[in-house]
């Protein structure tokens, strides 16, 4: 049993339940709990949702603070430090790979070399989830774009869109060229960690990211040369990402950190089993301590990757690993800091590189002591190395919390600049984002984006579960902020309907099902996940109770994108299929992808014949109104990001840009056996950001296409 005084999870959520009583009486509520609304007739077209209000400035909201962070954190300024010098350091990952290796261009990624995924999650299998298509993946369809390569290929203009028609504004037009394939962000190498002792890996970890790390060639290779691998989704931004209640685009990383891993309260080892949980010292030894943090999907997020195979880590690594590695090693030892970075600047040690303070004293000086300071070892290991995934996951979310883009020229309309806007821009926005694009319907609010943890608690129930009429004419339950937009088939990638390693749903609507049972509700608390879910609250058939024969859509449907510099952070979508703002509204503008006829489209799945969110419909823009809607979306860039100033500064950084070659032959290191590396190195950028004369500005992602 858990106490409200000790456990922090079930005390959070009696305060978040205590907050939702406060804006009706408990014999109201249950009053309305009571109340079943019909169901629209099949094929009824039904009335838009009441129009969401127009996004405001976000510097009108708050940052989402954990309520119970003072229980881990003594010093929140160190821990920033520690987060920023993590985040971009490389010497973390396995093969120099940093977070910030697919984060540095605005908070996501612009490379074109070698950023080609065949489509790993296409449930199809192989061939088709391991093929690149080099040609079109139809038969009857000419060869070429898009796109055009495989491994170590450079992207090119003509490879964008991916899914091209004879005629871009009919969607149901001949199909010239389609792929399944997917532009992302390189990772590592394919490789496996050997079998040897924690503690006897030491010397060699130091000196040598690869070592005990075997080659693999993999799918990944060119002549059978070990290529770096590339994720099946498009990198988004982290800037901003703190507002989302939910990370990653299937919404995998819980709103609660468990201090191990990204999925909350759903791994019920964590805590419990010792192998798997924070470790405190009681009573002479360690034991396991039950974590959960709130509003920290932040910390969840970034524990994944640094322990991904395909990401940032050896096949097998563990954090106590990434630990040893990083506590013997100087922060940022390999790379520059500005001595005016707006964080790490009074760390900084001159020529030399790097910081003169330690990982460990950072972790000293950021965490309670009961987390770092026991001298007792829980099987090889000491305590501040067990409690390493705590210290990595809390710090990177504190430094991300800072990455606030709240300066644009649209936020400067919004506190009060009339002139702030072109005309463009303010007829972009209020004639098509607000009214004939139906833009705002998704990207909602001052974060631009329908996931935004503001918007998730603004009402009674938290909205994280709502319903809508679909694309046939009856409505469906679906997860607030998570949509299919008719882009790729579901069976490519299922998104949000996909579960996590626990078998629980990743979607709350399919959740609220499940714990609904035989006994169907309208109000459900969901432990799983501390959510309360209220069917009353729908726009769509109000009261609607959750039962397991509700009909959800949640199929192929992945977490609305923040808009907020939006001009530099292409490629777009989750398949990174677009590179220009222009083709993004261009797909808008005819309906979407989806082929077939209405309400019986591709983006059906399984039992559902459509599970598309239904302002996806062709719009009728005239190309003077796409102009005006790109206008607007460019004027929600803030400059200091554009110029990378505080707080977008950063160390220098080395990332890989495909491999020295191309698609037909590789250079090989002999010793390591994977080919070797094309690098680009971005400057340490100081506090005042980039200078005009000696960097130049950030650009979008098609000024790097040929």
């Amino acid at each position: 049993m858990f106490s409200c005084d000790t456990d922090p999870r079930l005390a959070s959520f009696i305060r978040r339940a205590a907050s939702f009583s406060r804006y009706a009486p408990a014999s109201v509520l249950v009053g309305a709990f009571m109340v079943f609304g019909p169901a629209p007739a099949f094929g009824q077209v039904p009335l838009p949702p009441d129009r969401p209000s127009e996004p405001g400035s976000l510097k009108q909201v708050a940052v989402p603070v954990p309520a119970n962070l003072s229980l881990y954190v003594r010093n929140k300024q160190a821990a920033i430090v520690l987060g920023k010098a993590l985040f971009w350091d490389i010497q973390s990952g396995s093969d120099g790979l940093a977070c910030a290796s697919c984060h540095f261009h605005a908070g996501a990624d612009n490379r074109v070399k070698n950023q080609l995924d065949p489509g790993l999650r296409n449930e199809n299998g192989i061939p088709l989830s391991q093929a690149f298509n080099k040609t079109a993946s139809n038969k009857n369809l000419p060869l070429g774009p898009p796109p055009g390569g495989g491994p170590n290929y450079t992207l090119r203009k003509a490879d964008f869109p991916f899914h091209q028609l004879a005629d871009p504004t009919d969607r149901n037009s001949t199909v010239i060229a389609d792929t399944d394939d997917v532009a992302s962000s390189q990772g590592v190498f394919t490789m496996n960690m050997g079998n040897v002792v924690t503690h006897e890996k030491l010397s060699l970890l130091r000196k040598n990211p690869h070592a005990f790390c075997s080659a693999d060639p993999g799918i990944f290779n060119v002549a059978n040369v070990p290529v770096r691998q590339v994720e099946p989704r498009n990198t988004p931004t982290v800037i901003n990402a703190v507002f989302n209640f939910r990370n990653f685009w299937d919404g995998r990383a819980n709103n609660f950190f468990n201090g191990v891993n990204p999925f909350g309260l759903r791994d019920t080892t964590a805590g419990v089993d010792p192998n798997n949980s924070i470790l405190v010292e009681r009573n002479g030894i360690l034991v396991p301590e039950a974590v959960a943090i709130p509003d920290s999907s932040l910390a969840s997020q970034s524990v994944g990757p640094v322990l991904s195979n395909l990401e940032m880590s050896c096949n097998g690594r563990t954090f106590e690993e990434v630990a040893l590695r990083l506590l013997l090693l100087k922060p940022l030892g390999t790379q520059k800091v500005d001595p005016t970075d707006s964080v790490l600047g009074p760390y900084a040690d001159g020529p030399s590189g790097g910081l003169k303070v330690s990982y460990l004293a950072l972790i000293q000086q950021a965490f309670n002591s009961k987390y770092w300071n026991s001298k007792k070892f829980q099987g090889t290991d000491p305590q501040i190395v067990r409690n390493f995934s705590l210290f990595w996951g809390l710090a990177i979310q504190l430094y991300e919390s800072t990455l606030v883009s709240d300066n644009s020229p649209f936020d400067q309309f919004k506190d009060g600049n009339p002139t702030a806007l072109s005309d463009a821009a303010l007829r972009g926005f209020q004639n098509i984002f607000m009214s004939k694009g139906e833009c705002v319907f998704c990207h909602k609010g001052a974060e631009f984006t329908g996931a935004a943890t503001s918007l998730q608690l603004s009402r009674l129930d938290g909205s994280f579960v709502e319903s809508m009429i679909m694309g046939d004419g009856t409505p469906a339950a679906y997860d607030s902020g998570f949509y299919n937009i008719g882009l790729r088939p579901p069976v490519e990638d299922i998104g949000v309907g996909g579960s996590d390693p626990f078998g629980n749903p990743l979607s709350f609507t399919r959740l609220a099902k499940s714990a609904a049972g035989n006994n169907s509700s309208t109000l459900l608390t969901i432990p799983l996940d501390q959510l309360i879910v209220n069917s009353c609250s729908f726009q769509v058939n109000q009261c609607w109770p959750f039962a397991p024969s509700m009909r959800d859509a949640v199929d192929g449907s992945f977490k609305t994108p923040t808009l907020r510099n939006v001009e530099l952070t292409g490629p777009y979508f989750h398949n990174g299929s677009r590179a220009t703002l222009e083709q993004v509204v261009e797909f808008y503008n005819r309906g979407g992808d989806r082929q077939g006829p209405l309400g019986a489209d591709t983006s059906g799945y399984s039992v559902n014949i459509s599970n598309l969110d239904p302002v996806i419909q062709p719009l009728g823009l005239t190309p003077a109104e796409i102009s005006d809607l790109v206008a607007f979306l460019k004027s929600l860039t803030d400059e200091r990001v554009r110029w990378e100033q505080a707080p977008f500064d950063h160390p220098s950084l080395t990332v890989p840009n495909g491999e020295l070659g191309d698609t037909a032959s590789v250079k090989r290191n002999n010793k390591t056996g994977f080919a070797v590396d094309d690098t680009v190195t971005l400057p340490a950028v100081g506090a005042a950001g980039r200078q005009p004369k000696r960097l130049p500005q950030l650009q979008p992602f098609e000024a790097g296409l040929k």
